[in-house]
């Protein structure tokens, strides 16, 4: 039975999750053990929905955001003495049919744990301040003896609330809207691995890009004596001679953004009308790599420059780094090119919630003219001239190159990335799942990941290969675990998308 459900969007997980609650309930039926199936099902989809669906591996920890978190927050249930003694007898079925991993806490760990939360989770269950707004609400039509299923009888009880005609105590409310609030902070799901280029590729990289060699060249220009700045802009007969220099197309437009961009990174500076050259950077500047990071974290910052779409309508100037990061997240997730269908659709999503949250705002889906998409592209040209994508009409791309400039960035806002050296301790059936869904990284992650574990990791893919019921990574483990079997008719392999897709 498949038991990682990392990345499984809600058709596939569902139907695996009630199969594993009936092996669960066959077993418990068997065992003689009296079993809440419900209190199973949220167990599992807990740890799919907002954890890292693992549902083979449990730690204590994992039990008590469970326990104590995620079930007196939004679990409706009025009877929860089953709860407890169902998750003990769900960790002895995990163990007594070999489904818990080789990372699981003992049992004895986590029966333990149990017992040293049961009272702690009553008491959270039957404190409504620890509640969610929709459980509370279901809580008090329960106890009004309204039936949930009832939808007239639940928008009667809810005009009620708001004509004033339910009493409650809003110390209590304000609570509850808090731990909505609280519920509502996005999280990334777990993401590839990132297997780094070496350094001398990421410093032929970094000396060859064509961006970056516009600013440093642009910086040294400024030398020390500075150039005048009035307003902040160089005066005509400098922007004529630097546009010469850098071989600018267009250079009105070309110059404000390495202007802008030069600013942000600190690389020079405006002083009393003088454009200067930034001298706690000079060592920045003379090793390229450091300069292509501190320009590459300059860049989410320089929409307004950028984007000259000349267009009011167009809201990507004002959010440019929730777009810029939405289509380098949707890459490297996929680890693949995004086509010009994906980059609209993730790059509209984001407008039509932005619109949504302004005041008034409305879009306008008819519109035959598109700002918006004019300034993505004009984002994503400065980005393919960086060396961080490649870019043209039909597909977007990330480079190697960008791939560590990005992942730098992510590692540098507390985001866990993943190494191939990392996963080399993982499970087959982790690695597996991952290859799956990411099949760029099949071949180099599946061999790396057999060959360090030598017999071993054959065997482990062997048993993976034996116990699994998803194709996908039954035809993986016997491929690399070297199992030669009859072919099955094939099964589409595919880089789906996180359940959220993950932003900024």
């Amino acid at each position: 039975m498949r038991m990682v459900w990392t990345y499984a969007p809600d058709e596939d997980f569902y139907p695996a999750r009630d199969r594993l609650v009936d092996a669960f309930e066959r077993w418990a039926r068997r065992a003689g053990r009296g079993v809440d199936l419900f209190a199973a099902e949220v167990l599992v989809e807990q740890r799919w929905s907002v954890g890292d669906g693992l549902l083979s591996r449990w730690q204590p920890d994992d039990l008590r955001y469970a326990l104590l978190e995620y079930f007196p927050r939004g679990v409706t249930i009025t009877d929860w003495a089953d709860t407890v003694p169902t998750v003990h007898a769900f960790i002895d079925f995990l163990f007594e049919t070999d489904l818990a991993d080789a990372k699981c806490a003992d049992a004895a760990v986590l029966h333990t744990a149990l017992d040293s939360m049961a009272a702690d989770f009553d008491v959270a269950m039957a404190d409504e301040t620890r509640y969610g707004p929709a459980k509370y609400w279901s809580m008090r039509m329960l106890a009004a003896g309204i039936n949930l299923e009832n939808e007239a009888a639940v928008a009667a009880f809810m005009t009620d609330v708001q004509d004033g005609r339910v009493p409650y105590d809003e110390a209590v409310l304000a609570k509850v809207v808090e731990n909505q609030l609280t519920d509502e902070d996005e999280t990334l799901p777990p993401l590839p691995p990132f297997d780094p280029p070496s350094p001398d590729v990421i410093a032929a990289a970094a000396t060859g890009s064509a961006g970056l060699t516009r600013l440093l060249r642009f910086t040294a220009w400024v030398g020390d004596g500075g150039a005048p700045a009035p307003a902040g802009a160089l005066t005509p007969a400098d922007a004529a001679e630097v546009s010469a220099l850098l071989d600018l197309d267009d250079p009105d437009y070309e110059l404000g953004v390495v202007l802008a961009w030069a600013k942000e990174a600190r690389f020079v500076r405006v002083v009393k009308g003088r454009l200067l050259p930034n001298k706690s950077s000079a060592k920045t500047l003379k090793d390229p790599v450091s300069a292509a990071h501190r320009a590459f974290e300059a860049f989410f910052h320089i929409g307004r420059a950028v984007c000259t779409a000349g267009d009011i309508d167009s809201i990507v100037p004002f959010r440019a780094d929730d777009f810029v990061f939405a289509l380098l997240m949707a890459m490297f997730i996929a680890q693949r090119p995004i086509d010009a269908e994906e980059r609209s659709e993730i790059t509209g999503g984001l407008v039509e919630e932005f619109i949504a949250l302004a005041p008034g705002g409305e879009a306008d889906p008819n519109g035959d003219d598109d700002p918006d998409g004019r300034d993505i592209d004009l984002l994503l040209r400065q980005l393919h001239l960086f060396g961080v994508v490649r870019h043209d009409a039909e597909r977007t791309a990330l480079t190697p190159f960008g791939t560590a400039l990005f992942v730098a960035h992510l590692r540098g806002e507390d985001v866990e990335v993943p190494t191939f050296e990392d996963l080399l301790g993982e499970t087959a059936e982790v690695v597996v799942a991952l290859a799956a869904e990411t099949p760029a990284l099949a071949a180099p992650l599946l061999t790396r990941w057999r060959d360090h574990h030598a017999e071993a990791g054959v065997a482990e893919l062997r048993a993976l290969a034996d116990r699994t019921d998803d194709p996908e990574h039954r035809a993986l483990a016997e491929t690399y675990g070297g199992v030669r079997r009859a072919p099955a008719r094939p099964h589409a392999v595919s880089a789906r998308r996180p359940k959220n897709r993950p932003r900024r």
